[in-house]
């Protein structure tokens, strides 16, 4: 696997051009158990559910993030500002919340 976690995603404008939705290119597992117990650092926990989840960095993108890892990403200023909040998300699911 690539060491870059924006490689690791596909990423789509979704049709509102508002929002970006990144999809990983293998199949992973999101431990939203662990999350809950210890929200990811520099991350605001604004929702959780035992199916997803929606935090909000310290940019002010919202990100709701699957158990299976597909993320969409809101309010993000520009579709590259979107695609690295994703690639941070990423990276921080494989290394801290893989099921």
């Amino acid at each position: 696997m690539a060491n870059d976690p924006a490689e690791q995603i596909y990423f789509k404008l979704c049709s509102d051009h508002l929002s970006v939705e990144a999809i990983p290119k293998r199949r992973i597992r999101v431990n939203f158990a662990k999350m809950k117990e210890r929200p990811p650092q520099n991350y605001e926990l604004v929702m959780w559910t035992p199916h997803f989840v929606v935090v909000r960095n310290q940019g002010g993108q919202e990100i709701t993030l699957r158990g299976d890892g597909r993320m969409l990403v809101r309010n993000a200023k520009s579709e590259a500002i979107a695609r690295q909040a994703a690639a941070e998300m990423i990276g921080l699911v494989l290394k801290d919340f893989g099921a």
